[in-house]
């Protein structure tokens, strides 16, 4: 008998249904590294990204280069690499297919946005398919080559960036637009059944069409799908929208980790949503970790607010801002201290840095009264804290522990309400206990008891004033849910 919503905390997530790898299954190093993704990324909390948040690329040169890889001649490759790149540290990489009719160069720029500042990617792709004479594609050209020589030249140029360029061969990616998806699914299905060992990719973005495979030949790292809203009857017969939500759910029924997007308003394109989703599935594998969104008007948890602090070009201070983001307040002053005692780095490029460490100070002093007065006030109408709100406060308070100013004794009794038995966590942690149930059921396949986890799930979405992100997230699994048939 399936357990109620109420005694979820009790179920344990040893699944019977849950299919054991042996020991000595290949790729074990990308399978572990994959299983730790899955933790990063899943469950899937909701569609991705915001509507009020611009994409901001970091700056970047655009070059062009020849295929070296015999049969490539008639290929192009294109790479968007990004400026003041340091060279003693490593970047991610994206590789990039384009569709049927597009071009490899204007897709490319297009996934090139991916890039920012806080953390950099090199993107690159190349024109696998003949253009018109005007340069512009269309639908039906034949390929430049065979298909098996195209992954060649595709495998030439990723390992010449990767030779040449500071890549971080644990943060590289490939993704593909429309036709693009297959040659994406194909060379990963590929290099993951000739070499599962040095399989490069750590996760698939597939952009306007599903992928290809089956449960014995797919990679098993993860797999991003974005399909638009509008996305129907592409080429005139073709249904796009119902055959990635298939797709999507072929693959959680198979025990893989995807994630599965619909863009409101988007036909067959990649727009700025897409790029905001791609890039924060970067940046939090292996990355800085991606910056939250501000929730919808009216929700309590409004996601972190703005540190504040100015503008800084020094290295040492934007590496600290970088740290604050995420509200590593110790790490942070961590870091300023080794800054302090490394005799490598000379006193004038230390003289900004040990600056900024007086206002973060100054910034504390205010913050965590007013992190108090926020969270008493929310104790006291019996509400849900902003997780953003806590985490702040607890950093703050480890960071500046042997502060008299942050040694108060209500600051610390302020926090303590909330991890003791306080009613509206306790329901919270058992809605968060009740989507990992689902969604641990849905990869183990067991569908049939997954489903009224997650309407179970819906039906308390008004529970402690609707602020909770796991009804929520139930809801949009349960938007792109399809029967399967066995």
């Amino acid at each position: 008998m399936r357990a109620p919503l109420a005694s979820l905390s009790a179920l344990l997530l040893v699944l019977p249904c849950l299919a054991q790898e042996p020991a000595a299954a290949p790729g074990r190093r990308i399978r572990d590294r994959a299983a730790v993704d899955g933790k990063v990324l899943f469950p899937q909390r909701g569609l991705g990204g915001g509507d009020a948040n611009p994409v901001q690329m970091g700056p970047a040169d655009f070059s062009e280069l020849a295929i070296g890889e015999p049969g490539c001649e008639s290929m192009t490759g294109y790479m968007s690499l990004p400026k003041g790149l340091d060279r003693s540290k490593r970047y991610a990489l994206l590789f990039v297919f384009h569709g049927n009719g597009d071009r490899g160069k204007g897709r490319v720029g297009v996934l090139a946005r991916v890039t920012t500042e806080r953390d950099p990617v090199i993107v690159i792709g190349v024109q696998y398919q003949e253009l018109q004479a005007d340069g512009s594609g269309k639908m039906g050209l034949p390929t430049l080559a065979k298909p098996d020589v195209i992954l060649k030249g595709c495998r030439w140029l990723l390992e010449k960036t990767m030779k040449e360029q500071p890549v971080d061969p644990e943060r590289v990616f490939v993704g593909g637009f429309s036709w693009g998806t297959a040659w994406t699914s194909g060379w990963a299905t590929s290099w993951w059944k000739e070499d599962p060992e040095g399989f490069p990719f750590r996760a698939l973005f597939l952009y306007s069409s599903g992928g290809a495979g089956s449960k014995s030949t797919l990679p098993p790292v993860p797999t991003v799908c974005m399909v638009g809203e509008l996305e129907t009857k592409e080429a005139g017969n073709y249904d796009v929208l119902p055959s990635v939500r298939h797709y999507s759910n072929v693959l959680a029924h198979w025990g893989f980790p995807v994630l599965h997007h619909e863009i409101p308003g988007m036909g067959h394109d990649v727009n700025a949503r897409c790029i905001q989703i791609t890039r924060d599935v970067i940046q939090d594998l292996g990355g800085p970790g991606s910056l939250p969104y501000p929730s919808p008007g009216g929700i309590a948890d409004p996601g972190p607010e703005p540190l504040g602090f100015a503008k800084n070009e020094d290295r040492y201070v934007q590496e600290i801002l970088a740290l604050l983001a995420d509200d590593r307040w110790p790490d942070a002053i961590g870091r300023i201290a080794a800054i302090e005692l490394d005799r490598k780095i000379t006193l004038a490029d230390k003289r900004a840095v040990l600056a900024f460490r007086t206002e973060m100070q100054k910034f504390a002093q205010a913050e965590l009264p007013r992190l108090d007065r926020l969270l008493s006030e929310t104790a006291r109408a019996g509400g849900i804290p902003g997780r953003f709100q806590l985490r702040r406060q607890r950093a703050l308070l480890e960071a500046y522990s042997r502060w008299p100013w942050a040694q108060k004794k209500q600051y610390a009794e302020t926090i303590a309400i909330f991890d003791g038995d306080y009613p509206p966590t306790l329901r919270e942690a058992k809605r968060r206990h009740a989507m990992l149930t689902a969604w641990t059921l849905e990869l183990s396949g067991c569908r049939d008891d997954a489903k009224p986890l997650y309407e179970e799930l819906v039906a308390a979405e008004q529970e402690d004033g609707g602020v909770s992100p796991w009804p929520a997230a139930a809801k949009y699994r349960l938007k792109w849910w399809t029967a399967l048939r066995e």
